[in-house]
């Protein structure tokens, strides 16, 4: 079955029409790119720096996170446009949990079909709530990575795949992204 249309179970399953589903080239990341998303991952804006598996130092190297996503053929992007208040941090929270539940979601749709695959999300992973960085991960198998911990400048790389990136008062857009190869496609990094 095309990924496509396990999207779109999903979809139906969860509601999710408002959610845009796009095609677009796995990223082209190079070193020197991806230690500029690094450092503003070290800024720690976000307060996920170091408290989180899915963000660093906790979720690897940067030479293993770009090895992970060389690995894959194919990529989509699944975004969606909320009105909010951006000084609601449980608002903004809760609109990012939803995004990463239905990338979660989908990601064991594509794997109980044989499709080899990953998701990244802004921010860090909050399938836990509270995550039990620096214990072990209770959830490897559910967790979402960070965009920016895989070295991958998100405005850049979407404005190359033709998707406007923008910042509006009032709203926010929360990104995903689901790398996947075939079912015969073998991972190679």
């Amino acid at each position: 079955m095309p990924i496509e249309d396990l999207w779109n179970q999903i979809v139906r399953a969860k509601n999710a029409s408002d959610y845009v589903f796009k095609e677009i080239s796995v990223p082209k990341l190079t070193p020197s790119e991806a230690s500029k998303c690094r450092k503003l991952c070290e800024q720690n804006v976000c307060k996920c720096y170091g408290t989180n598996w899915a963000c660093p130092p906790g979720v690897g190297n940067l030479g293993d996170c770009m090895t992970q996503i060389r690995m894959y053929k194919h990529a989509v992007v699944i975004y969606h446009r909320s009105e909010v208040n951006m000084k609601d941090q449980d608002g903004l929270k809760r609109l990012s949990g939803i995004l990463q539940n239905l990338l979660r979601d989908f990601r064991n749709l594509l794997k109980e079909n044989g499709y080899p695959s990953m998701c990244l999300a802004d921010g860090g992973c909050n399938y836990c709530g509270a995550c039990a960085y620096p214990k072990e991960c209770k959830f490897p198998d559910q967790r979402v990575g960070s965009i920016s911990a895989y070295g991958i400048m998100l405005m850049e790389y979407l404005e190359d795949n033709g998707i406007e990136f923008r910042f509006e008062d009032g709203y926010a857009t929360f990104y995903g992204l689901v790398f996947y190869n075939e079912k015969d496609e073998i991972a190679v990094a």
